[in-house]
């Protein structure tokens, strides 16, 4: 295993650890072996904290559907935690209000992710493949 070098109290010494188990450990110090007991602080809790969110709504009848995305004005943001699969613009683009500008996976779901308003893509924030975190800016849309 790793071998380290440690000054305690102004003496130098070669540390090597042998052995690694649970929370016990073998280490050698300057030719010697000592046992070593680990104390490990256990998390008193974890508490898991979300923002509030609303729930997006799904049509029954098909497995991809539209998700409008809700930002400030010419700001599409994801509505959900998910995968960037396809961006269906680059920038320069036209598009129309509520046109797909690109495809989220969330939850084993495909979403099409829309336009909040009609005019030119002024930049996009965001790759195929990228992970997005909900109410993350995806692309900006200007009149």
């Amino acid at each position: 295993m790793k071998k380290y070098k440690m000054s305690i109290n102004g003496d130098k010494y070669q540390a090597h650890i042998v052995e690694y188990k649970g929370t016990s450990a073998i280490v050698e110090v300057n030719g010697i072996e000592y046992k070593v007991m680990i104390d490990i602080d256990k998390p008193k809790g974890v508490q898991l904290v979300r923002p509030k969110r609303s729930e997006p709504q799904m049509p029954s009848n098909t497995s991809s559907h539209r998700v409008s995305s809700s930002g400030r004005a010419g700001e599409v943001v994801a509505p959900l935690p998910g995968l960037v699969l396809k961006l269906l613009v680059k920038e320069g683009d036209v598009v129309k209000q509520d046109q797909p500008v690109l495809m989220l996976e969330a939850m084993k779901m495909e979403s099409e992710i829309t336009s909040t308003l009609a005019g030119t893509v002024k930049k996009i924030h965001v790759r195929e493949g990228d992970s997005v975190q909900e109410r993350q800016l995806l692309l900006e849309v200007e009149v």
